[in-house]
């Protein structure tokens, strides 16, 4: 399996070269934890698996999950400063509305978006369209939609175990965040959100103007490279084309570690 060194070229997206699938990932960020004091590993732990879980099935920079600075960037000097005073704030509680069947995300900001292009559509450019991960198999049509099915477990879990009430989802921001994707994944940020956009490309939302809405990116030409044809996709018996046997164990034990709890 593939981990990024320490060169700069581990930055570099097309240099990625091994496309997981969603059980690789999944196992990736539940076979590892980050090291915590002994009382508040468990919490943490669960609270981690959560983070990256929804930084997956959304598709979304860290900053967009979990907070952090804004910056501009000066043409001129052809570098991004921070803005003094001012951040992303990252999902909150209320941006989770949990039914049976799934969580749906709402109001989720993109955070690359220039003043010029904020006067120019409004500040609606800067919230992405509702999107819903799933917490059972068959809520869609495509079946490969049930490949999220235990992130989204993951992310009840916190939900109902450790996560605030309100407010902040969680207690933390991108510096943080990327420190625990690499300690857990060996990866950087920019490869687990390349993982997701492959997988949404390939075998979900398999068109460029339907994927460039969901990550709410403007040209629907900046997602292309992440639409391609996968011969597996086609295949009748969709259990030949990718693992669909980690899903319901997965699930399962998810939900023994939340013992009689059950979604509202």
């Amino acid at each position: 399996m593939e981990h990024q060194g320490g060169n700069l070229k581990r930055r570099v997206v097309h240099l990625i070269r091994d496309r997981l699938q969603p059980s690789e990932i999944y196992r990736l960020i539940t076979s590892r934890e980050a090291a915590y004091t002994p009382a508040d590993q468990k919490a943490n732990a669960c609270r981690d698996r959560a983070f990256m879980a929804v930084d997956y099935t959304s598709s979304g920079r860290i900053t967009e999950v979990t907070g952090g600075p804004v910056f501009y960037w000066d043409k001129q000097r052809k570098k991004s400063f921070k803005v003094p005073d001012k951040k992303h704030p990252g999902l909150w509680v209320e941006n989770l509305h949990v039914s049976t069947e799934r969580i749906l995300v709402s109001n989720m900001e993109t955070v690359k978006r220039s003043q010029k292009i904020i006067d120019r559509y409004g500040l609606q450019v800067t919230i992405r369209d509702p999107f819903a991960i799933p917490l059972i198999r068959g809520l869609y049509d495509n079946p490969f939609w049930d490949q999220l099915a235990p992130f989204g477990w993951l992310i009840y879990e916190y939900l109902v175990r450790y996560a605030p009430k309100t407010g902040k989802l969680f207690p933390f921001e991108d510096t943080r965040a990327y420190q625990i994707v690499r300690e857990v994944t060996g990866n950087y940020p920019n490869w687990f959100r390349s993982q997701a956009e492959h997988f949404y490309g390939h075998f979900l939302l398999t068109d460029s103007v339907k994927l460039s809405k969901f990550l709410n990116v403007l040209d629907p030409k900046q997602v292309k490279h992440y639409i391609g044809y996968d011969w597996t996709a086609q295949l009748k018996d969709k259990s030949v084309s990718m693992n669909f046997d980690w899903i319901d164990p997965s699930i399962q034990q998810v939900k023994d570690r939340l013992g009689i709890l059950v979604v509202e």
